[in-house]
C-alpha cells in the first residue's frame, strides 16, 4: 500500500508517478483536486490501521520540515495546500508542514496569500482551533507579537481594509476595477481598495468571476 500512496502522492504534486520526473498533463479542475486529496487521506489512515508500526513510519516519512524553505511556491504545491486544507477540516500546519517540506509559519503565510484569510492572526487561530479538536495544544500565541512578526516577515504588511467585511458598495467597486479597460491586477485593485491580493482573488471567486483561485490566478497572471 506503500506504494500506492506514493504513486498518489505524486499525482497530487502534479508529477508522473512513473519516475521520470515529468509534469502531468491532466486538465485542472478543483473537484478532481480535492477528490485526490480525499483519496490520499483515506488511504493513509488505512495503511495505518493494516500496516505494522516499523512500515507506517516509513509510509509517513515526509520531507523535513522547512526543507523547500525560500523556494518559490509552485501552481501544484499550491493546489495541494488548497485541497488538503478545504478537504480535511482536522489537517493542520503541523502536518501541511512536513506534507510540503515548508515551515509552519510560511504555510501560514500562504494560506494567508492564498485568500483563506486576510489576516495573519486569523489563520492561526484557526490552525490553533484544529489543533485543539485533534486533542493537541494550540501551538500559536496570538498574545506573542513576536510570533505573529515572525509570519508576517514573509508576507506583506496588511492593508487597512484587511479583514474588514465586505458591502455592497466595495463589491461594485472590486467590479468596476477587474472590468476596466486598463486590465488592472489584484495587486493593483488591493491597493486601491486597501485589500490584500489574496483577499481580491479570493472576492473574485465568490462574486462568480471564475470557478476557483487558480483560475483568478492565471487572468491575473495575463495581466502582468
Amino acid at each position: 500500500m506503500s506504494r500506492e500512496l506514493e504513486i498518489v502522492e505524486k499525482i497530487m504534486l502534479g508529477i508522473d508517478p512513473a519516475g521520470r520526473g515529468d509534469p502531468l498533463t491532466t486538465p485542472k479542475d478543483p473537484a478532481l483536486d480535492k477528490a485526490r486529496a480525499i483519496y490520499y487521506e483515506q488511504l493513509k489512515r488505512v495503511s495505518k490501521q493494516h500496516a505494522p508500526a516499523a512500515s507506517v513510519a516509513a509510509v509517513e516519512k515526509d520531507k523535513p520540515s522547512g526543507s523547500r524553505r525560500g523556494e518559490r511556491w509552485t501552481i501544484a504545491e499550491d493546489n495541494r495546500l488548497e485541497a488538503l486544507w478545504d478537504t480535511s477540516p482536522v489537517v493542520t500546519t503541523v502536518e501541511l508542514s512536513a506534507k510540503l517540506g515548508r515551515t509552519r509559519t510560511a504555510v501560514i503565510a500562504r494560506l494567508v496569500k492564498l485568500g483563506f484569510f486576510e489576516q495573519i492572526s486569523a489563520a492561526m487561530a484557526a490552525d490553533n482551533a484544529r489543533l485543539e479538536a485533534a486533542g493537541g495544544i494550540s501551538l500559536w500565541s496570538l498574545s506573542d507579537q513576536n510570533a505573529i512578526c515572525a509570519v508576517e516577515s514573509a508576507h506583506p504588511v496588511e492593508p487597512a481594509n484587511a479583514g474588514s467585511p465586505w458591502s455592497s458598495a466595495a463589491d461594485e467597486e472590486l467590479r468596476s476595477l477587474w472590468e476596466a479597460p486598463e486590465q488592472l491586477t489584484c495587486e493593483e485593485i488591493g491597493t486601491r481598495l486597501g485589500r490584500t491580493r489574496g483577499a481580491i482573488v479570493a472576492r473574485l471567486v465568490r462574486l462568480g468571476f471564475f470557478a476557483d483561485r487558480d483560475e483568478v490566478r492565471r487572468a491575473d497572471l495575463k495581466r502582468h
